[in-house]
């Protein structure tokens, strides 16, 4: 009967880690090249002459049909976790898209007394900023809010990683928009998966959009 095999004997060792930037790209190649010089010596057997060569060679083949049995579920699973890894990141891009697209139910200044109320589900969601001014705003006063609400409403980045930064663009000022950085770091294994983003409101009309940041 087969057995399931553990992600995290298949994971790289924590010295890769450490000392590698792209541990399962690199862990990935690496075990494709495995399977690839157990197959060749696979089809390097000897022919067999004798009884006691179809014996040893018998042996020989069970021990590297088990080795690459091995080798291709480790290579499938490591392929599985970088599937996972960019679908992970897609998710909170969306459902960051969402939280700021959403518009906080209470003012601000209507919840200092109940400072709960403040991270619940009745929150979620930014201050409406539709139709204010870029020139009105406390830029750096909307970049903290910007972090607090991230930082209440997705769990997924680490929370000592994320900086939230506006972005200086006159030519994005001039149309009445205001954009920010967001950076951090998403729970994942076998390392926290980077995340940068550059967020886009347009006062005008509230839209908030969401994109992979590009320097």
């Amino acid at each position: 009967m087969s057995r399931t095999l553990p992600k995290d004997r298949f994971l790289p060792s924590l010295l890769d880690r450490l000392t590698d930037d792209e541990p399962i790209n690199n862990s990935i190649q690496l075990h494709k090249k495995n399977i690839q010089n157990i197959e060749k010596s696979l089809a390097q057997l000897p022919a067999e002459k004798q009884a006691s060569d179809a014996q040893e060679n018998k042996k020989q083949r069970q021990i590297l049909l088990q080795q690459l049995n091995q080798a291709h579920a480790q290579y499938s699973v490591l392929s599985a976790s970088v599937s996972s890894l960019k679908e992970l990141r897609a998710c909170v891009k969306r459902d960051l898209d969402w939280l700021l697209n959403a518009s906080q139910y209470f003012p601000q200044e209507d919840l200092e007394a109940y400072p709960e109320v403040v991270n619940s589900v009745l929150n979620y969601g930014m201050p409406d900023l539709t139709g204010k001014t870029v020139s009105g705003f406390d830029l750096h006063y909307i970049e903290r809010k910007l972090k607090q609400v991230i930082l209440s409403f997705e769990p997924r980045i680490i929370r000592s990683t994320l900086v939230v930064r506006i972005q200086v663009n006159e030519a994005i000022f001039t149309h009445n928009a205001l954009s920010f950085e967001i950076e951090g770091e998403l729970w994942a294994e076998p390392q926290p998966l980077h995340l940068h983003l550059r967020t886009e409101f347009e006062l005008e009309n509230g839209n908030v959009s969401v994109f992979d940041f590009n320097p």
